[in-house]
This record gives C-alpha cells, structure tokens and sequence, in this order.
C-alpha cells in the first residue's frame, strides 16, 4: 500500500475508535509552554495568521466549482471523491457520464442543481458535461503535481524558486506489486537524482534556501517511500526486507552523496515505522550522503521515535534533517487497528496529534547542532497550522537560535497566503512536489481533496470558513479529563459480532483473537523462539474399526451425564480452552508450521480463528440452548428449547488442522454432544495437541475422544456406525459426497436420521471490471491464490478480467507472483510453502500439464534445489495460465494447490454468467469501483461468501460466516449464529395452566 503525507490530516467528527486507543493515552491537563512562551507563541501566530489573510497570493482553492460545492455537501463530497478516485481509468465521456451517474444517483447524494440538469441532459449535453467535469478534475490535479516527470516538473520548480521557494521532489506511481516495478522506481529515482543537480545548477542564488545557520545545504531535494523499492517488504522477515531494501538503496544514494542530493526517507503506514527508521539509520551509517526523514505526529510513539532518532545522531555524530509532519494515514490505522483488534496507533483527536508536534518539535529545537561537527537533527517543520508553526519558532527563540535553524515545508498546490506570509517572515521555505501521471497520483490527489474540505482541516477554517483567531491560534495542550478516546464506541459495540453473556467469561463480549503483530519487535522475537522449540507430538498408531466401534460405545455411555451438564458449563469449558490456548499459541503455530507447512502468517491465524470458534461458540450457545417462552397467552404456558443430538463424529481437514478441527469439535461439545475426533491423517499432532487442551479444561475424556487414523478405515466406520447420530465433516467433494450417501441409509436398529454437516470444496472466482484499482487486484489475487500455496477451500483458481482490463492486469499479475518466494515454512522470508504431501502434488502436477494443453502458460515458477529434502516435504511453485475458456477442465476442476487460471470476457455481465458456471458455490469476490456492478454481484454471484474489493481468503469468525451453495457444501455457515442449531434437536412443550377456572397469570 502506498499513500501520501497528510500534514493537517481530517479526522472526521464522532469517528469511532476502540478502546484499545487509549493505550499510551496523554496525561490531563499537560501545558508545555511557560505562560511567557504561550504569549509568544500567540503572538507569532497572530503576525503569521494576519498576513496570510492579507495576502493574495493563489487566492483560493475554492474558486474551482467542484470544491466550492464538497464543501457544502458531505454526502456529494463523498461520491464525488469516489468518482474522482476512478476517473483516470474511465475511456471518453460516454464513460465518464455513467459513473457520474451512478455515484451522484446514490440515496442522500443532491448534486448542484447545475450538474444535475447536466447529468439528465440529451447525448449532447451529456459529453458537454463530462467533458466539463473532467476538465475540473484535471485542473485540481494540475493544482496538487506538478507534471508528468520531473522534466516537466522543471518550469513550474523554477517558478517556485524565483519566488523564494525551495521544493522536494516525490515521485508518484502504483503501488509496487513486482520486482520489475522496483527496478524501475530505482531507475526513475536514480535519474532524477543524476540529472536534477545539473539542470538547477544555473539557477540564481538564494540565499535563504541554499544555507542554513551552520552553512550551505543542497538545492536538490529528493523525498523517496521504501515500499516503492521492493515488492517484499515483510515486517515478519524484518531484517531480509531491510537487507534487501539497502541492495536497492546503494546506488541511489551513492549518487545522492556524489551529486550533494538531499535523500528524504518518507514515513508510510505503522507497520512499516520501524523497519523505516531502521533502514535510514543503517543507510546513514554505510553511506555519506545529506540525509533527511519525516517522524510523524499522530502517531502515539511519535515522542520516542523522536528520541530514538535525536540519541543515535549524538551517539554517531550524525547530522540528519528531520520532516516533522502530523501524518498521512490517520484512516487507515484507525480502521485496520479496529479490524485486527489491535491497539490504535494513532492519536484520536486531532488537538492530540498537534499536541504531539509541539512536544517532537521541542525536543527536536533543544538539540539542533550548533557547530557543523556535531551530530543532531535539523528541523523541517511539515504543517500548515499556523500555531504548530508558531509555537516552533517561540522554541527557536527561546533557545537562542536564528530562523535559519529550522525550515517550513508545505505541499505544492496548498496554502498559498501562508507560503507568502513565511516567505514574508524571512523563513526558509520548501515545498513538497509531487511529480507523475495522473493515475498513479490519483490517491494523491483524493488525500489533498479531502484536507482541504475536512471539518476539522486548520486551512479550511483559517482560509474559507475565516475562524477566529482565537480559536485558530488555541493552544492544544489544554487537556480535559477524559482520556483520546473517550465518548467512543468499544470494539464490541462497534462489531456486534456476540454480545456478552452474563455469567459467562467475566461478561465480556466475542471479539475476534488479534494475529501477531509482527512489526513489533517484541512479539517477532516471541514467535520466532517458540516455533524453533515447537515440537509435533507423537501420535500413536492409528486407530483400527475395533476401536472406532469401542470408543462410540464410551461416547454412548458418555452422553447422558454430558447432555445434562448445564450449558453455561459446557460453555466456560470452552473459554478455558480458549485461554489454554492462548497460553500456548504460538507453540501451536509452530506446530503447524512444521506438520501442515504453514508460513508464519497463516499458523497464527489458524490458531486464532480456534480460539475465536471456541469464544463464540460458548457464548452462542448459552443464548440459544436455554429454554424460551413462546408469546403470553393466559392459561398456557408455551416453552422452546434445544436438545443435542448424541454421539457426534467430527472428521477434519488438514488444510485447518487446528481451526476447523476445533470449531466442529466445540460446536459438538457445547451443545451437549459426545464428540468422537478423526482428524485428517497428514495432521494428527496438532489435532492431538487440541484434544488435551480440551480435557485440560476440564472436559471429560470419554465425552471427547480423540481418535487417529484413515479415512478409508476410520472415517468410515464412524460415518456407517448407527450409533453416530451426526457427522461434521470438511474435505474434498468425493469424500463428502460419499459421506452424504452413506448417512442416508437407515440400520434397522437406528433410532434416528443421521445429520450430516459437510462443508467441501470451491472453484472460487474473482472478477476484476474494468474500473477495477489494479494495485489493490493484483495483491489481492495473488495472495487469495497462492496463500498456503493455494490449498484452501477458498483460494481463488479462476480470475475472470472484463475487456480491457486484461492485459494490464495480467502483466502486473504475473510480475507480482514472480517476486514470490518460495521456501522453508520456518524462514520468515517465505511466501510459498511446501504442498501437503506427494500424493497431492502429483495432482497439482497433472493439472498443470492439462494447463499446458488448454491455454497459454503465462508463468511457471521454479522450486529452489534441495528445498524438498531439506523441508521433507513436496513442493509446487505458482503457475498461471490464460486463455482458460469456460468448458476447459481448469476452469471447473477443483486443484487445491497454486495454480490459477486467467479468463477473459467482454462485459460484466459475461463475467457473472463464467463465475457461476461451475457447480462449486463457495466463495468468490468482485474488484469494481462501478457502483451497479457491485449491486449486480450482490443480486446474482451465487456464492456463499461474496467479498467485495478484497480478497476471498481469510474469513473471520462471526463477521464473515463460512460456507457455500451447490456442491460446496450443505449446512449452516461455520462462525455464524445458526451454525449451532444442526447440532441439536428442536423441542416444544405447551402447558395448560388453567385449574378449575384458576389461573396463575390471574
């Protein structure tokens, strides 16, 4: 993912955060400033603020009609932020009025009275329309880059610099999916940074922006993002990545050095926080370059990073400048915190974030080098809030120092009046310059839009709603009472997903167990050391049909007392093994990692989704197994309840070897049902592992049994036994079929229809339109396809591209996946493991040669010599083929391993009709920003799970119920609230109350 620097970032008023977000919450009441310094603060900022507001320079932003009317309107603002965010990949007018169309159409949305003549205007009008709003469109992002290249670039920099403004540029482009778009960012920095020097050497001084107060500093200025450099940045495989990225690094900053070129590190997303700060330490150590990097504010560990950055620069005598910016991706961690369940790693409150500034940028202003030989950090201040500025230069002041100690840096196209009030005050100026093609810039673009008519952006109310200055100028370091987060919803209230259960787990509602942070250092080291101690348990031979029937008859036995334990105890069984495993989670994962081959990703996330089955499945349970009154009728007493069923056998996969064995087991058991385990034969240790987490807890052994062995053997003298009154089973279709046909016949002892829940394969396809954002479709096939090398029920084995999608996205697709590695589970660096075992890699194998005869081989990745022996296990590496048609055996035939095929059609509607042509009905997902064609998908892609814009692998229990349609499977969806009711029976009771004319109610 790749974003911007949002300086003043919006953050939208009410925006919900969870409690997490108080972690690391500031103290009440915190005031940096002595009163003296908050008057000159004050007063600085009001001798900025005036002269901006009397300045002409630029104007305003607002004069363009578009922006003039989001400012009015939030819900048109939205939309059309959305259509903007589309609108490079729309071809002529005729496209471009229908999507206007389709957003400004949407409930709630009251285009301008202007546009809404146009939008229902004759043929003419509408191309007039378009073309007027394009028009609009282009000139906003005129106004925010600054060209195409940085040849482009050059008049307009030159412009800025007659005025007195320095600049830094950055290049815009996709998100690098591949290594071949690596190399070519690298060869693009590589130019700028060889060519700019020259170009701008001819240029009149400056004196103001060519020396600070210890001497000259360099003209060129670059600003460069580390996820630009290497399609495989793994916080996981943290010093690979930081190795990899110094290899790409070395030449780009080795001409920096030669050149006298500024190199600036931007900072991109929290979890790439760490890893960059590593790398530009590391980077500034080997290399001599004039280094800089941008620390963010909103960030709640922004006041260390600061100090772990000013400490280094002392212990190294290393001079550094340092981008004080407020931060660009307050949305996106916010919401991918709130999605994890993880700690929010942002401030909530905007005043909170400036706060933050203030506090860095003091910290910053009390150790700016004071002789050239020194080492420390010299301060950029990145912001547009003339009180953040203000109060960085009463800092300056007060320690003495000239204004040519720090500089103010803004984004080209923004604040115009307060670039001329800086530039007025004799402070150094640097502009933030983007440079690119409009749609790689778009999200660019969308970022600056929504600064600009945010509620809460400082320009906003400084320049066009014309706050007082009063409130403009306000000191944030005022604090009330309550704490960043407070009057905001929890997690739980948030997702809904099972609300507590008095009596049951301290009252605490179901939130989904948060995966392994693995950026953080702590929680890397952590995992690491387990899964090299982690050990796959001995198992003991395999069970014999004698045994399989023995232990039924102990299940039997069993049943009665397990039946009559109350279910508010069966229920905190659960919860104990639910923090037994927790215990001892990533031991489990390390476990699966060396049975199953899972990558580090994937053994974290199975053991949280048992955790999760286990915690949601106690708490449904207690709701739906208690007793119910049916309605108020005097006189008659109307109860519903649910009785278990008996004897359960639950035959599990070996692709989920923990979270499915554990969510079919504890449905079983916490409905009251003797529970008989068969785990797949490839995965017997960590099923094992489970069971004696379960008896741990307190779960009898004879009400769960645990009980190795074939399917051909066991499994199927469990399924036939007339005593097994129901059957959970995941697997492939034919074992499933056959299960199905077995369980309907009738021993003449049985007492009872079997029930048989059976969740088989997919033939999952995703469709990518032509509106579809590529860089988010690329990744996400990609790992969709080809996580656990593709040996999932859900993985994606079709992609059906529409028109002229196709080659784009295929190129980008197969140089993606060619940057995958492939590897030893164990090793961090790894995407691809290894398959399950011989038997299923020849299939894979034989597909891939039908492939070979029915389409176009587009990629077929090799697997390292040796890796098979060393891992002890077989190995497939990814394959693509395209031109796969709809009848071709690849496209209906359930693989199970990393190959994918690649079709094609002409509209969407096509595209529908090849994804639901296959009888397999499982999941499948949509990549659209075309508001009817995800309407169409909702209404006609026969799936059981439809993922919109994402990818189709990792459901979450209780928000993303599991299972499919046709021959996917029958039943219920695992991790929804009605999973549990094909474990028990329905019962009803009514009672008449009346005595002899006496009624209780009465």
């Amino acid at each position: 993912m790749r974003a911007f620097h949002r300086h003043d970032h919006p953050l939208p008023a009410g925006h919900p955060t969870g409690t997490a977000a108080l972690t690391g919450a500031m103290p009440a009441n915190i005031a940096l400033f002595d009163p003296a310094l908050e008057q000159q603060a004050h007063a600085l900022g009001l001798e900025l603020l005036q002269r901006a507001q009397a300045s002409r320079a630029g104007a305003s932003l607002w004069r363009d009609r578009l922006m003039e009317w989001a400012t009015r309107d939030p819900a048109f603002k939205v939309q059309l932020f959305r259509f903007i965010d589309v609108f490079p990949t729309l071809q002529g007018p005729q496209q471009i009025h229908a999507h206007l169309q389709e957003y400004l159409s949407q409930p709630g949305v009251s285009p301008p009275q202007l546009l809404a003549l146009g939008l229902k205007a004759g043929e003419f009008f509408k191309g007039a329309t378009a073309k007027a709003v394009a028009r609009q469109v282009e000139s906003m992002a005129g106004r925010f880059i600054a060209g195409v290249d940085a040849q482009a670039a050059l008049p307009r920099l030159r412009e800025l610099w007659d005025q007195g403004i320095a600049f830094s540029i950055d290049l815009l482009g996709e998100a690098c999916v591949s290594d071949a778009e690596a190399q070519a960012y690298q060869q693009r920095y590589l130019d700028l940074v060889r060519t700019l020097p020259q170009r701008i050497a001819g240029w009149p001084a400056q004196p103001v922006l060519e020396r600070d107060h210890l001497g000259p500093i360099p003209r060129a200025n670059v600003s460069i993002k580390i996820s630009s450099l290497s399609a495989r940045i793994k916080p996981e495989d943290f010093e690979g990545s930081v190795q990899r990225l110094l290899e790409a690094l070395e030449p780009i900053l080795q001409a920096a050095a030669q050149h006298r070129v500024l190199i600036n590190f931007d900072m991109e997303q929290h979890a790439l926080k760490d890893l960059t700060l590593e790398l530009f330490m590391r980077c500034c150590q080997q290399f001599d370059f004039p280094a800089g990097i941008a620390l963010q504010a909103y960030l709640r560990s922004g006041e260390q990073d600061a100090q772990r950055l000013i400490d280094w620069a002392g212990r190294t005598g290393r001079q550094v400048t340092v981008r004080l910016i407020k931060g660009a991706y307050w949305d996106y961690e916010v919401i991918n915190a709130q999605r994890l369940n993880w700690p929010v790693p942002v401030w909530t409150r905007k005043r909170d974030t400036d706060a933050c500034f203030e506090r860095m940028a003091a910290r910053f202003i009390q150790q700016i080098p004071t002789s050239p030989d020194a080492g420390g950090a010299h301060l950029a201040l990145g912001s547009h809030n003339v009180r953040s500025i203000a109060a960085a230069l009463a800092l300056l002041e007060k320690r003495g120092l000239p204004t040519s100690a720090i500089e103010v840096q803004m984004l080209h196209g923004m604040a115009e009046p307060l670039k001329a009030a800086i530039i007025e005050r004799g402070l150094r100026l640097r502009e933030y310059v983007p440079v690119g093609q409009v749609i790689p810039g778009m999200a660019y673009l969308v970022r600056r839009l929504l600064e600009n008519t945010s509620n809460e952006s400082w320009l906003r109310a400084g320049f066009h709603d014309q706050a007082p200055a009063e409130v403009l100028l306000a000191s944030p370091h005022i604090q009330s009472d309550a704490g960043d987060a407070a009057s905001q919803p929890s997690q739980a209230q948030l997702h809904q997903l099972s609300p507590a259960v008095p009596g049951l787990g301290d009252g605490e509602p179901f939130l989904n167990e948060p995966t392994r942070d693995f950026a953080d250092e702590a929680q890397r080291r952590a995992f690491a050391a387990a899964i090299a101690e982690a050990r796959v348990p001995t198992v003991a031979r395999d069970a014999t049909p004698e045994q399989a029937r023995d232990a039924v008859a102990r299940a039997q036995q069993a049943f009665p007392a397990w039946r009559d334990t109350p279910v508010l105890e069966r229920a905190r069984l659960l919860l104990r093994t639910a923090s037994l495993m927790r215990q001892r989670r990533d031991e489990l994962a390390g476990v699966m990692i060396r049975e199953a081959g899972k990558t580090w990703r994937e053994a974290d996330a199975d053991v949280c989704e048992a955790i999760d089955f286990c915690e949601y499945y106690a708490r449904q349970a207690v709701r739906l197994l208690e007793p119910h009154r049916l309605g108020r009728f005097t006189g008659e007493l109307n109860e519903h309840w649910y009785q278990p069923r008996g004897v359960a056998a639950v035959i599990s996969p070996w692709n989920f070897p923990l979270a499915i064995c554990t969510g079919m087991t504890s449905a079983a058991l916490v409905c009251g049902n003797a529970t008989i385990v068969k785990p797949a034969e490839q995965t017997p240790g960590i099923a094992q592992l489970m069971c004696e987490l379960m008896w741990q807890a307190g779960v009898p052994r004879d009400a769960l049994q645990y009980l190795p062995g074939l399917g051909e053997t066991i499994g199927a003298a469990l399924v036939r036994d007339p005593r097994v009154a129901i059957i959970a089973f995941t697997g492939s279709k034919a074992v499933g079929l056959d299960i199905l046909q077995a369980a309907s016949h009738v021993a003449p002892d049985q007492p009872f229809i079997k029930r048989v829940v059976c969740e088989m394969g997919g033939k999952n396809a995703i469709i990518v339109d032509e509106s579809a954002d590529l860089d988010e479709a690329v990744l996400s096939v990609r790992q969709s396809a080809f996580g656990f090398a593709g040996q999932k029920c859900s993985a994606c084995s079709r992609v059906i591209v529409v028109g002229a999608a196709r080659e784009p996205f295929l190129r980008r697709l197969v140089g993606s996946t060619r940057s995958l590695r492939v590897g030893d589970p164990l090793d961090p660096a790894t995407d691809v493991g290894p398959l399950i075992d011989e038997e299923a890699a020849a299939k894979v194998r034989s597909y891939i040669e039908i492939g070979k005869q029915e389409g176009r081989l587009e990629l077929a990745m090799e697997t390292p010599p040796g890796l098979e022996e060393r891992v002890g296990k077989p190995f497939v590496a990814p394959h693509i083929f395209s031109d796969i048609l709809p009848h071709h055996r690849l496209a209906n035939e359930e693989i199970f391993g990393p190959v994918l095929a690649v079709m094609s059609a002409s509209d969407f509607e096509e595209a529908l009709a090849i994804a639901n042509a296959t009888t397999y009905k499982l999941t499948g997902g949509v990549f659209s920003r075309t508001p009817s064609h995800l309407d169409l998908a909702r209404q006609r892609f026969r799936v059981g799970n439809l993922y919109l814009n994402r990818g189709i692998t990792g459901a979450l229990v209780g928000r993303q119920p599991f299972g499919g349609l046709g021959l996917s499977g029958v039943g219920f969806q695992a991790g929804g609230g009605e999973y549990l009711l094909q474990f028990v029976e329905p019962r009803s009771c009514c009672e008449n109350t009346l005595r002899r004319g006496f009624s209780p109610e009465l």
